[in-house]
């Protein structure tokens, strides 16, 4: 009995340091959750050092700019930049001539979810789902870019 407290303790006591290292790598980031979360999701970060941390956190990275997030941010980078001007023009010219419906219209559509070709009718879940994306990539983009000054 003794042996196997001994033997609990000897494989537990590393993973315990360890996990200790990854709440202090993470601690430093601008949403600690979201990095946690990510290390560990993988099973080898318990016994990563800082490089290692730092690499699970690039892979999280990776894995997260999945190729629908990477079409619809080029989609609105090529929208964004033909139609979004032209419409924020039209806005303009609607409130100079007092037509204040089609300034709101062409706002409207210069949005985000319009111009990132996010249509109706559910553009709001897919804003959403695309802001989630993007929010979580840049606080992972934060906290390696802080584990990484670190070192």
């Amino acid at each position: 009995m003794i042996k196997f407290l001994l033997l609990a303790l000897l494989v537990i006591s590393p993973i315990c340091a360890e996990k200790d290292l990854m709440k202090e790598e993470c601690h430093n980031a601008q949403v600690p959750t979201i990095c946690m979360q990510c290390l560990e999701s993988d099973p080898t970060s318990v016994h990563a050092d800082r490089v290692g941390i730092a690499e699970i956190i690039i892979h999280c990275l990776d894995s997260r700019g999945t190729k629908e997030v990477r079409k619809i941010l080029e989609d609105c980078r090529n929208d964004t930049s033909t139609v979004a001007p032209k419409l924020l023009s039209e806005a303009k010219t609607g409130l100079k001539t007092g037509d204040y419906d089609k300034a709101a219209k062409s706002i409207e559509y210069a949005s985000i979810p319009h111009s990132c070709g996010l249509k109706q009718p559910s553009v709001e879940f897919e804003f959403l789902q695309l802001f989630s994306q993007i929010s979580i990539y840049t606080q992972l983009s934060d906290a390696a870019m802080r584990i990484i000054d670190r070192f």
